[in-house]
């Protein structure tokens, strides 16, 4: 027997694996017209055609070939085994087509931008489950909390705020939306002056973001009654991204507006504490921005999808964002 044959199970049938080689093996000799010719292009032994066919026939219960020293036909069962086992035969190799090109257009690098917080909290794990189904592509991940744009920077796509894109010529596709709450560390409280009101926001020092927000000396505030308002204020720092914002913060820094939901494991756990609670800022939208789909490759747009749908998870978002900042 030459390397690369399966030896053939004759007493407790074909397993699938060898029932497929010796269909092959059947179509084959009927190509060729003889088992020698057969297994010169299979490179098998002809002992081991022989035994493929013998095998074949002993599970279907029915001669195939009609054999002579000089003639091989088939049978008339043998005409109908060999029509439905060609048609197999090309739709695995189809298949196999179809997975193989698929694998090649999921391979090679994925350039995105995406902002501190979720690049944080959210990315690696979505580039882990991404990669276990597709382990030949590259992330090639720009962390900025600024506007983005994807033309000038080659991107593939970008995760950012409404509105944070300065190209024209793209789609937006919705992640997540967000209530901005106000919060602080119970040591900052204790030791600051009262904050009773959002007037005294102006005697606390406060953390701007200097990315998003607006301006630095005045935060958008509204009520629970949806009445907005422009409250002055006098901020101690002033950061460009959000994760350097809530590290201020824990560390007694002063007050900042926090995404509700990167918050609440902080409240929860009593590092933060939530101030005037009648009170929100505008919430942010979370996107993933792409340019025009005309120009979208295979593999950017299988990431989007995947992306969308890990969004959609109760199990990630929740797993995510009670990671520690």
């Amino acid at each position: 027997m030459k390397n690369g044959t399966i030896p053939v199970k004759l007493t407790k049938g074909l397993v699938t694996m060898d029932k497929l080689i010796a269909m092959r093996v059947f179509n084959e000799v009927v190509k060729f017209g003889s088992f020698a010719r057969a297994a010169e292009h299979l490179d098998m032994a002809a002992s081991v055609v022989t035994r493929h066919i013998a095998a074949l026939e002993t599970e279907l219960g029915s001669q195939l070939l009609l054999r002579t020293t000089r003639s091989l036909s088939l049978t008339e069962r043998g005409e109908i085994y060999l029509e439905r086992s060609r048609q197999i035969l090309e739709d695995i190799e189809q298949t196999e087509a179809m997975v193989s090109s698929a694998n090649k257009a999921h391979s090679g690098p994925i350039k995105l931008a995406v902002t501190t917080n979720f690049g944080l909290h959210f990315m690696p794990a979505i580039m882990r489950r991404y990669q276990e189904i597709y382990p030949d592509i590259l992330f090639d991940v720009m962390v900025l909390d600024e506007p983005v744009d994807l033309v000038a920077r080659g991107l593939d796509l970008a995760i950012t705020f409404t509105g944070s894109v300065l190209n024209i010529d793209t789609v937006t596709r919705s992640l997540a939306s967000n209530k901005m709450i106000l919060c602080a560390t119970p040591d900052y409280l204790r030791q600051a002056p009262p904050l009773n009101d959002i007037n005294d926001l102006i005697h606390h020092r406060c953390i701007a973001l200097s990315t998003y927000t607006g301006t630095n000396d005045c935060w958008e505030l509204r009520d629970t009654d949806g009445n907005g308002y422009q409250v002055p204020i006098k901020p101690g720092i002033i950061c460009n991204t959000a994760a350097m914002t809530y590290q201020c913060v824990l560390a007694d820094l002063g007050i900042a507006r926090f995404t509700s939901v990167l918050a609440q494991h902080l409240l929860n756990s009593g590092h933060l504490a939530r101030v005037l609670e009648n009170y929100e800022a505008p919430g942010l939208e979370l996107v993933v921005a792409y340019p025009s789909r005309r120009y979208l490759t295979t593999k950017a747009r299988s990431f989007i999808d995947f992306l969308i749908s890990q969004m959609g998870s109760n199990q990630l978002v929740s797993g995510m964002f009670s990671a520690r900042l």
